[in-house]
């Protein structure tokens, strides 16, 4: 029991002192029960609403700044997802959601011993920020993996799960937050790179909100990595030839067949 209790506190520390400008101490100013399961429960609309203002403000306020930066809109399966991962309660453990369309998902989750605001939760992700360097290739997934899921920039689908944790084998209790974010990010060699750099919007100057993220979301995501690569030299044999063979070369490759003008 001790031995849990001194791990929820360590992982709770490591998570708010992922920068030096966050103190050991650090916590909200409102926080346990003080907050009800109406703020923070991902199944009233309130909350997911939040939930989606925060990461998109976020998102929006990136540098350098991101020129094909996507909107995050809220999905009902992905946080249907998530709120199973969150009652499971297995502390920090990863079990990635599948989309039939988008393939896996990403996924950030934070543990805490006390209730903590979804703001609180989310900006510990977020800043994550100060470890990452742009452009760079040594970038660790460890240090900064919940920050560049959080800004990748054709991740479009979000939904998040929060459940207490009362019956724990060590007898702790503690409190899971998960989001799911879909199509997955994190891809390890493009860790430096999460969002295209430039002036806001210019990668999708025709459907942009407020001049700071794009709409312009593609409902599907590719299977190969080379995907965009064939299309330019064999866009026929790609996406529109016909027999099983070329039918499961569209699958593999769905989004660059199905969503020309699109970000993916």
């Amino acid at each position: 029991m001790n031995f849990l209790r001194n791990l929820l506190g360590w992982i709770l520390l490591s998570c708010l002192a992922v920068t030096f400008s966050w103190k050991y101490d650090r916590r909200p100013k409102i926080y346990g029960n003080q907050l009800t399961s109406r703020v923070l429960h991902p199944s009233h609309r309130r909350v997911q609403r939040q939930i989606l203002y925060v990461h998109n403000a976020f998102r929006s306020q990136v540098k350098p700044p991101a020129a094909n930066m996507l909107a995050l809109k809220w999905d009902a399966e992905a946080s249907k997802a998530a709120q199973k991962l969150a009652q499971q309660c297995r502390l920090l453990e990863h079990i990635k959601h599948w989309d039939e369309k988008l393939g896996f998902c990403g996924q950030n989750i934070f543990i805490a011993s006390h209730q903590v605001p979804w703001m609180f939760a989310i900006r510990t992700w977020y800043l994550e920020k100060n470890q990452h360097r742009y452009g760079m290739k040594n970038n660790s997934l460890k240090e900064t993996g919940h920050y560049t899921q959080m800004v990748w920039a054709t991740s479009h689908k979000l939904g998040c799960g929060f459940s207490p944790c009362l019956s724990t084998p060590g007898g702790a209790k503690y409190y899971s937050y998960v989001c799911n974010y879909c199509p997955t990010g994190n891809y390890k060699w493009k860790l430096g790179r999460p969002y295209k750099k430039g002036i806001p919007c210019s990668a999708c100057k025709n459907h942009c909100r407020k001049g700071k993220l794009c709409t312009n979301s593609c409902d599907y995501a590719d299977g190969w990595v080379n995907c965009r690569e064939i299309h330019q030299t064999w866009p026929h044999w790609l996406c529109n030839s016909e027999g099983v063979e070329g039918e499961k070369r569209r699958q593999s490759c769905a989004a660059t067949c199905n969503c020309q003008g699109k970000l993916t």
